[in-house]
């Protein structure tokens, strides 16, 4: 192994060039793992940091609406290569994440204290972070081809776009 296995181990920026041009879908995928997985401890670190002052569901509920706002601009910035949001896309988005995983993590929290006599806050943060994979797949696809822009037209400006408004820059205000 040797030499050989030194700085060869890592795949040369032209691979990951083609991968990326060939596979973007894939790519997307992979950082959005990336972030959700950071996002998922954050918020299971978070649970747990407001569960001793907070019911579990209330702190549920705190930590899920603080990271969903910081992991869909992250999704932005890192998954969708600083894509333009459609402001009140992502808006709806937000808003739509926040009332399903409010839901599906109350009523997860709800049946473990049903199954489980006394959960303790590590078992329930545990619990929320497992029935947050199945949803993540499907905010992926949201975010992926609702809220961000990703076409890589040339010549595709905000003012020649068919279909309705033009999506905004994450700088500007909402078109009116």
């Amino acid at each position: 192994m040797g030499a050989a296995s030194g700085p060869r181990a890592w795949p040369d920026a032209g691979v990951v060039r083609r991968v990326r041009a060939r596979h973007p879908l894939v790519v997307q995928l992979a950082r959005y793992s990336v972030v959700a997985g950071a996002a998922t401890g954050f918020n299971a670190a978070l649970f747990l940091t407001v569960r001793p002052w907070l019911d579990a569901v209330p702190a549920g509920l705190v930590a899920l609406v603080v990271t969903t706002a910081i992991s869909t601009e992250l999704n932005r910035r890192f998954a969708f290569g600083r894509a333009r949001a459609h402001r009140l896309r992502e808006w709806v988005q937000d808003v739509g994440t926040v009332a399903f995983y409010a839901t599906y993590t109350s009523g997860v929290l709800l049946a473990l204290h049903g199954l489980v006599e006394a959960p303790t806050p590590g078992q329930e943060a545990t619990a929320i972070a497992l029935a947050s994979v199945g949803g993540g797949l499907l905010r992926f696809a949201v975010l992926r081809f609702w809220v961000f822009d990703l076409r890589d037209e040339p010549g595709d400006d905000e003012a020649g776009r068919a279909g309705g408004a033009a999506p905004c820059s994450v700088s500007s205000p909402p078109s009116t």
